[in-house]
């Protein structure tokens, strides 16, 4: 999972500058900079990044949680971010075999996403 400073980098490239990405973002320099030196930043922080790169929400908020985490809470979040890893690469997968699939091919995927995704 990317880091909440891949996805200012990502910002930055796309815009041009931090200067650009603070100002689209309704803050200054400094704190991005002090989000980039502390590598955290806070939850309206994150739907700002997110919305900016159009990216899914929940993806920035759980890489900006998992910066703010240590210990047992940081492992869980760790763990929620596989989880939505292992339930896209099943949807794609998903999408990707009903495009060409039969009947036996649909029901060995749904056997494998019922086995290995819980959060489908």
């Amino acid at each position: 999972m990317k880091t909440i400073i891949d996805y200012l980098d990502e910002l930055k490239e796309k815009l041009g500058s931090d200067y650009k990405t603070a100002k689209l973002m309704k803050t200054n320099q400094t704190t991005l900079s002090t989000i980039r030196n502390r590598n955290q930043c806070g939850d309206e922080t994150a739907i700002k990044i997110a919305d900016l790169l159009e990216v899914d929400r929940t993806e920035v908020l759980i890489a900006a949680a998992i910066a703010r985490s240590e210990g047992e809470v940081k492992k869980s979040w760790e763990n929620i971010s596989k989880h939505m890893g292992i339930a896209a690469s099943v949807t794609l997968a998903s999408v990707l075999m009903l495009g060409n699939s039969s009947a036996g091919a649909f029901a060995d995927l749904a056997t494998f996403a019922y086995q290995v995704c819980i959060l489908c």
